[in-house]
């Protein structure tokens, strides 16, 4: 039998293994506070157009890549995809404390999301957010990197309450831990909704912002081939098209100087370059983890560090209207098991005996706090 060979990265990465203090308080701080995976809008993720189906690759593209490393993706995604994702973490209503893994839930209103973005009629439009929302989670990243690759998603499972509308997204600990290990980017709210709201004729200056505005400044700009190239522009077609499509995003810049500026970005005509000069006040950046990944493993094996077993532990599930804490799983020698809960409203702890892990996930599962239902109707 061959033998599977794994990477540092199936270590680093693994959705069950429990983080490390450092990891923790890196992740903690990233997605209390809204931040994202800075190499979303780095890495030409999403294709700089606004309408289109997602499609299957017939193999993953390379959409960014350097002579080590290099990033490939399953289906196509435009910019549409792109004002979601920056909307689930600007938007939504509340995020949950990361468990032992880093795994973590987002809780959003549909309704918000499509009035965000402008649709006319926004609860006709919760469909078309909900399809973005899985275009996003059934999109696989491939990450090619010197010491192996690695696949993820950007969201995870999504539970939808029809009745509340509600959407739960769960960020698995496999994509918690890669946003500790990478540079994460918080845009502000306001900041969000000015991109969101360029119009789809604009969708490369649109596609250009996220880019630039994700990086840091710098003092050398960027070519005109260089954003040709990165943005898809001229890149098709006969000759005289190619030239009319590169002339037709020049007179988007010219004509649109004070949409530009209002973003630091300003296009030098005479140089014929992209300038960026100064971070806007409206985006953080928050480093990874300040260790490299083969000095976090070590610490792993290093640190007696005691597993939780049961990732269910610390969740909570509603019976009979009452909302208990998994306290502690004990298992059973028939396969049964033993959970500890506690009464949240009388802080009362009990053990329900003979239990199952089916049911108790599904209980868990389909959990929706209720102070979220109370924040979410204030929004209506």
């Amino acid at each position: 039998m061959r033998k599977i060979q794994t990477t540092i990265f199936d270590v680093l990465y693994s959705d069950e293994r429990t983080l490390i203090k450092e990891e923790y308080a890196n992740l903690r701080k990233k997605q209390s506070d809204g931040y994202m995976n800075a190499n979303f809008f780095r890495r030409n993720m999403f294709n700089a157009t606004a309408r289109g189906e997602r499609i299957q690759y017939k193999r993953p593209k390379i959409v960014w890549e350097t002579k080590t490393d290099k990033v490939s993706i399953s289906h196509s995604l435009h910019q549409k995809h792109a004002d979601v994702l920056s909307l689930i973490h600007t938007d939504c209503i509340m995020v949950s404390k990361p468990d032992s893994t880093g795994g973590y839930n987002i809780y959003l209103s549909l309704y918000a999301i499509a009035k965000s973005m402008g649709y006319k009629y926004p609860s006709k439009s919760t469909n078309k957010v909900k399809q973005f929302i899985n275009d996003l989670r059934w999109t696989d990243f491939i990450e090619h990197k010197k010491d192996g690759k690695y696949h993820t998603t950007i969201l995870g499972d999504a539970l939808f309450s029809e009745e509340q509308d509600v959407f739960i997204i769960s960020i698995k600990g496999k994509c918690a831990k890669i946003l500790a290990h990478t540079t994460g980017i918080k845009i502000s709210k306001e900041l969000t909704h000015k991109i969101v709201a360029i119009p789809d004729n604009l969708v490369k200056l649109k596609s250009m912002v996220r880019f630039i505005i994700s990086n840091k400044p710098t003092l050398n700009g960027y070519s005109m081939s260089f954003l040709f190239d990165k943005f898809d522009i001229g890149n098709s077609g006969n000759l005289q098209v190619q030239r009319n499509s590169k002339s037709v995003f020049r007179k988007q810049l010219k004509n649109n100087e004070n949409l530009l500026n209002s973003f630091n970005i300003n296009f030098n005509v005479d140089e014929d370059k992209i300038y960026y000069f100064e971070q806007l006040k409206q985006i953080k950046f928050e480093l990874a983890v300040n260790q490299n990944p083969q000095k976090i493993i070590d610490k792993i094996e290093a640190a007696d560090i005691e597993e939780i077993e049961y990732p269910q532990i610390g969740k909570k599930l509603l019976i009979v209207d009452i909302v208990y804490e998994v306290i502690d799983i004990i298992s059973n020698d028939d396969g049964t098991y033993d959970f500890k809960l506690k009464n949240l409203e009388e802080n009362i702890i009990g053990t329900s005996r003979n239990g199952d892990l089916d049911n108790l996930n599904k209980h868990i599962q389909n959990f929706i706090d209720p102070t979220v239902l109370n924040m979410l109707e204030k929004t209506k």
